[in-house]
């Protein structure tokens, strides 16, 4: 989200883009309970349970999981690394949906690196990530759309 951000301000890509890639970016993020099945961590009936009791409560899957007994703040953790692993990088949907050039992903990508690990808070995103930012995101897609 932040390099995002980085690349909205820089004008990169326009607030629309932004939308787009990041929509585009959480269809591809598979859920935990498909997770936990899939790691044998919980069976489908558990999955539905869940499921039903977060319906109601609206509570995070996770948490309800933790308080029924039948998963651990460990199992949670993995199951959350293992869903970042497997969604796709928002560089790439932006590169995927055409907002930018390989090319230039990679350098700015590159630029965005370098600044954060100097620790250049003004460059590295730090500064992007700011309600302004989101809602003139947002606002350019509303008039665009």
């Amino acid at each position: 989200m932040h390099f995002g951000l980085y690349l909205l301000r820089k004008e990169y890509i326009t607030g629309p883009q932004f939308i787009q890639a990041v929509s585009r970016q959480l269809e591809t993020r598979p859920q935990i309970g498909s997770l936990a099945i899939e790691t044998r961590r919980l069976t489908m009936r558990d999955v539905l349970r869940l499921l039903s009791l977060q319906s109601v409560s609206n509570e995070p899957f996770g948490q309800l999981a933790i308080q029924l007994g039948i998963l651990t703040e460990v199992d949670i953790h993995d199951l959350l690394s293992l869903q970042i692993e497997r969604t796709t990088p928002l560089a790439q949907v932006l590169v995927d949906i055409g907002a930018i050039e390989p090319y230039q992903m990679q350098t700015e990508l590159q630029q965005f690196r370098t600044a954060m690990s100097a620790g250049n808070s003004s460059e590295s995103g730090a500064d992007y990530l700011d309600i302004e930012a989101i809602e003139a995101a947002f606002a350019t897609y509303e008039v665009t759309a």
